[in-house]
């Protein structure tokens, strides 16, 4: 059967309109899923308000273990409390996927793996988290990761005189001897007779014929040093840096390599230097942190034991240090390190030999005294995941890589810091920047120890501590002041077995300060109140009746003296709305029960146990009516703490210290509770240290609350991954560095 073209033509019409239908339909039903997919990796606002404004990444910094972001606060007067900031990746469809949503200016990713490229973007959204607040950068930032380049603990060194180029010389003066008129240098030439040709005129001997002696002088020969530093890494090419003792400043001496060892040339150089190497991604982009070499000398050793015992001992006696490092001789320095026991047993230590963690550590714990104390236990490692970690005992851990008691000692109480594979490399050299860290933190101990540091606050500053079982844990024999001849500067009871580890404790025992901390749990600025009769009390239903005003006046009872004040609160405040902001309320007067546990006047056997035992508790009488009209909101609280202190410590400078960001409370409250201290502190002239912007830890960060959190603290065992606890090395990383700093600064 034949059929006509015009069947044909029909046909074919048919079905390309039918196609034509088909397709668009698909291609609506596909940019519609695709459309579905974006919205819910990154919606796009439908609020006319949305800014136009695209927020950027002030810095990205590869850092050991993760990849840092910092940017600039977005102020616009249409959020007058502020935005909040979100963290994007791109997939490897090409997807936008949320990361976090933190009220900070920074964030750390930990999720990284070697070698491999991520990239980033951020945007603001408001404060209810309902719209965008900004555009964004669609195209990101791209970052490569690579584990620092680890670099060898020795500079291998040669200084010589550049005899080829004293030959080049006098191959030209004979040859100017002999009548030639002009010399191939195209030809039969070395590069170093090359490089002859470049050097200034000044450098060149001048000669008149007849001349006789051609043996250059010590004037005109160059004296060439070199240092030859070699690493490992996996990285394509890497940039080594150059950097002088007293200067933050990196001279770039060497902008890419794709070998793994560099030779450096100078001539005269007498500054204290160290040299740095980062690894670079395939575009030339800083791809990891710096490897660091030790300081040298010209080529020598700097940070050398014996240099190392004078800084130390001096720390502690000024007899020492009346005489420069130079005046002693190494055995003069080994015999007081013995004499004074930062070394035992006897014997001298080689001199001029390296400086490595291990001889740092003996000598701190040797000289300072300290306690052992272990880097991890089972309450404070991730989900008790201990694999990372050695067995000490029960519950205590010691770093990955090594069950050396001092070195864990010393990194708990932050003098090094593990790596983030948990391990403290024992027998490594003191690098530059570990030297500099060092030496801050002896000059730190030479002024404050001795003195005394006192701490007010919460939880944050109690701390969680590491779990001692000392005792039967009943009722009587579980408080803290029942052993006081171990537990001395903890001036209140506890309930329980756990020894509260706060960061004023590490500072104290640290530099060898008298410190007596008065925080505890659960404290507020503020004061919730009930009507009892006449009176109002401290509310029964509220574990938070024991607010921080309190505590001060409880040390001024005492008669407590303090060099340094260290303080926190407010974070319960947010957490309790029930503490008004900064309402005014009527005249009241309250029973003032002194300070105690929170939760006893809820209890009766414990209110039964306080009154039957008021010797532990250091007052007479604990029912003293009290007006406490001017300090029930927040604000007025943290005002009376901050008068308290400044009227009976005048003489003693007082830090405040804000949270690090928790996930407690609602975000925006947590921002606009704790600037409104950092406003007041400022008007009071109290120094403050901002956790919450300039450090790293993160309640919303889950891998860092991981990591430097207690992840098993409530009493049923359920995890609790809200951040808001530092362990002990979250303290010593997260919170020392920062106080420290400005410890240095008063």
């Amino acid at each position: 059967m034949q059929l006509s073209s015009e069947f044909f033509d029909a046909k074919f019409s048919t079905e390309v309109n039918d196609y034509m239908l088909l397709k668009r339909i698909l291609s609506i039903l596909l940019a519609a899923v695709i459309m579905i997919g974006l919205f819910a990796a990154m919606p796009t606002s439908t609020s006319a308000a949305q800014s136009s404004y695209v927020p950027s990444f002030s810095s990205i910094e590869v850092i050991d273990g993760g990849v840092r972001f910092t940017w600039e606060p977005y102020i616009d007067s249409s959020y007058p409390n502020g935005v909040f900031y979100r963290v994007y990746y791109k997939s490897a469809s090409g997807d936008w996927v949320r990361m976090i949503t933190t009220a900070s200016t920074r964030f750390v990713d930990l999720d990284i793996h070697i070698g491999q490229s991520y990239t980033y973007t951020i945007r603001c959204v408001t404060p209810d988290e309902s719209e965008f607040a900004s555009s964004f950068n669609e195209t990101g930032w791209t970052v490569t990761y690579y584990d620092a380049p680890s670099l060898s603990a020795e500079v291998g060194r040669s200084v010589t005189t550049n005899n080829s180029v004293n030959q080049a010389k006098q191959t030209l003066a004979k040859t100017a001897d002999d009548g030639q008129d002009e010399v191939d240098t195209d030809h039969g030439m070395t590069d170093t007779q090359e490089s002859f040709d470049d050097m200034e005129e000044e450098e060149l001997p001048i000669r008149s014929k007849g001349d006789s002696d051609l043996a250059p002088t010590a004037e005109t020969t160059p004296v060439i040093k070199q240092d030859t530093l070699s690493w490992t890494g996996d990285a394509p090419a890497y940039r080594v840096y150059r950097k002088r003792m007293a200067s933050d400043d990196l001279e770039v001496i060497c902008d890419s390599t794709a070998d793994h060892s560099f030779t450096y040339e100078y001539g005269q150089d007498d500054s204290v230097y160290a040299y740095k190497v980062c690894a670079l991604d395939r575009y030339g982009e800083v791809a990891s942190a710096c490897g660091v070499t030790p300081y040298f000398t010209e080529g020598d050793l700097y940070c050398t034991r014996n240099r190392w015992i004078y800084e130390l001992l001096c720390t502690k006696y000024d007899n020492i240090a009346a005489k420069d490092f130079a005046d002693y001789t190494y055995e003069e320095l080994s015999d007081l390190a013995h004499e004074y026991g930062a070394l035992t047993p006897m014997g001298y230590f080689n001199d001029g030999a390296g400086l490595n963690r291990r001889f740092t550590a003996d000598t701190l714990i040797n000289l300072y005294q300290y306690e052992p104390h272990a880097l991890g236990n089972t309450y404070n490692i991730p989900g008790n995941n201990t694999e990372d970690f050695i067995k000490w005992n029960n519950n205590l851990y010691y770093a990955a890589d090594t069950s050396y008691s001092n070195i864990n000692t010393v990194a708990y109480y932050g003098w090094f810091n593990p790596d983030y594979h948990n391990q403290l490399h024992l027998f490594d050299e003191v690098n530059a920047d570990e030297w500099d860290h060092l030496m801050d933190e002896l000059a730190l101990y030479h002024t404050w120890h001795g003195k005394t540091v006192i701490s007010f606050g919460d939880s944050g500053m109690q701390g969680r501590g590491n779990i001692v079982k000392v005792n039967g844990a009943s009722f009587e024999d579980s408080y803290r002041d029942f052993n006081r001849k171990d537990f001395v500067n903890k001036r209140f009871p506890r309930l329980n077995e756990e020894m509260m580890e706060g960061p004023v404790e590490i500072i104290g025992e640290k530099y060898g300060m008298n410190h007596r901390d008065y925080s505890w749990s659960g404290a507020s600025m503020g004061t919730e109140l009930e009507k009892s009769g006449v009176y109002y009390i401290f509310a029964n239903y509220a574990s938070y009746k024991c607010h921080i005003a309190n505590q001060v006046r409880t040390a001024i009872k005492e008669n407590q003296d303090a060099d340094l004040v260290i303080l926190n609160g407010g974070d319960n405040d947010v957490y309790y709305p029930s503490i008004p902001f900064s309402d005014a309320t009527p005249s009241r007067y309250v029973h003032d029960w002194g300070y105690s546990a929170p939760d006893w006047f809820s209890i009766p056997i414990h209110r039964d146990f306080h009154y039957a035992h008021p010797e532990y508790f250091h007052y007479k009488d604990s029912k003293v009516i009290e007006n406490y009209s001017n300090e029930t909101s927040f604000v007025d609280g943290t005002r009376m703490t901050f008068d308290l202190i400044k009227k009976n410590y005048s003489s003693a400078p007082v830090i405040y210290v804000r949270s690090h960001q928790i996930d407690y409370g609602a975000l925006e409250y947590q921002r606009i509770y704790q600037e409104k201290v950092l406003r007041i502190a400022a008007e009071m002239n109290i120094r403050t240290v901002d956790l919450f912007n300039i450090s790293d830890l993160d309640g919303f960060n889950k891998r860092m609350v991981a990591k430097f959190c207690y992840d098993g603290y409530w009493s049923d065992d359920s995890v609790d991954d809200s951040g808001v606890h530092p362990n002990g090395r979250g303290y010593s990383m997260h919170y020392l560095p920062y106080i420290e700093k400005v410890m240095g600064e008063l």
